[in-house]
Formats: C-alpha cells, sequence, structure tokens
C-alpha cells in the first residue's frame, strides 16, 4: 500500500496571475500608445511598471503550479496540510471513524478519535486550544477541510479514508 496525496487546488495564485497578466497588458498598450505618439510621460513608466508586473506575474505563475498537499494518506495514519491550523500525522490507532460534516457551507472531513483526552495531549498548544474549541461548539476535534480537493470529491476521499481503517484495523489489531 502505497501512500496517497491528495493535492489542493491554488485558486488565489492563479487569479493573481491572470491579474497580472491583464496588467501587464494594460502596461504593454500604455508603452506603445506613448512610443506612437512620442510622449515620454507614457512609454517610460509604462516600461518601468511592464517590467515589474513581467516579474510579478512570473512569480504569481510559479506560485499557481506548485503543488500543494491537501492531506496524506499513508499506509499507518494521515497527515493533514490543509491549512495552518492542520494537525499533521495522525496515527490511525487512535482514530475511531472518519466523517463528511459541512462547515460554513464548505464540505471537510471530520476525524473522531477513539480517545478525545490521549488525543489532545498529543497536540500542541495552540493546536489544542482549536481541538477544545471545536469540541465545545459540538464540532469533532478536527475536520479537515475538502472542498479545495483537486480531481476527487470528498465522498471519494471519505471512501479512501475509511478503506484505509478498517485495513489498519483489521491487520494491526
Amino acid at each position: 500500500m502505497e501512500e496517497i496525496v491528495i493535492e489542493e487546488m491554488n485558486y488565489k495564485a492563479f487569479v493573481l496571475g491572470l491579474a497580472n497578466l491583464f496588467l501587464l497588458i494594460a502596461a504593454s498598450a500604455v508603452t506603445v500608445y506613448g512610443m506612437k505618439e512620442d510622449k515620454a510621460g507614457f512609454w517610460l513608466p509604462g516600461i518601468v511598471i511592464a517590467f515589474v508586473l513581467l516579474m510579478t506575474f512570473v512569480g504569481a505563475s510559479l506560485r499557481a503550479m506548485k503543488v500543494k498537499a491537501l492531506l496524506t494518506i499513508t499506509r499507518d495514519g494521515i497527515i493533514d496540510n490543509s491549512s495552518i491550523g492542520g494537525v499533521g500525522y495522525i496515527s490511525f490507532d487512535e482514530i475511531k471513524e472518519f466523517m463528511i460534516i459541512t462547515t460554513y457551507n464548505k464540505k471537510s472531513i471530520a476525524v473522531i478519535p477513539k480517545n478525545i483526552d490521549s488525543f489532545l495531549s498529543q497536540l500542541s498548544i495552540v493546536k489544542r486550544r482549536l481541538a477544545k474549541r471545536n469540541v465545545y461548539l459540538n464540532l469533532p476535534p478536527v475536520s479537515i477541510p475538502v472542498d479545495m480537493a483537486k480531481d476527487i470529491e470528498p465522498e471519494d476521499i471519505l471512501t479512501l479514508l475509511q478503506k484505509r481503517l478498517s485495513d489498519y484495523s483489521s491487520l494491526y489489531e
């Protein structure tokens, strides 16, 4: 069984790259107009702005092409890289079940631990506070937002996670 890496779509970087492209085209048009009319007040700033926008366009394009792992399913557990509040590695030993929940109109995979107290004790202070807040709000301690998953639906991710959990449970318990 190999690792399954679920990638995240980066819409924000794509939109920034597209906006930079349109601004670059506009700056180029201003430069061409300034050269045609022989007005240094148009072509000189147009060249400078076009150069700066070209550099930002290249940077935004590189960021948009960068692959970001949202969730990695390994043989022994999962690695949550979903956001700044991502929990990191969670062993299948600690997981009771997975389920799909909807929070703020976005689908997430809820990770339900077997023993919440021992699970919380393994987290860092900041992540422990977030998990306790979720429990206080009657939410699961860990939820992985999967609405931005690339080329896979949340239900398919849930099926993969449940299959790996059942395989792990049958092998090691």
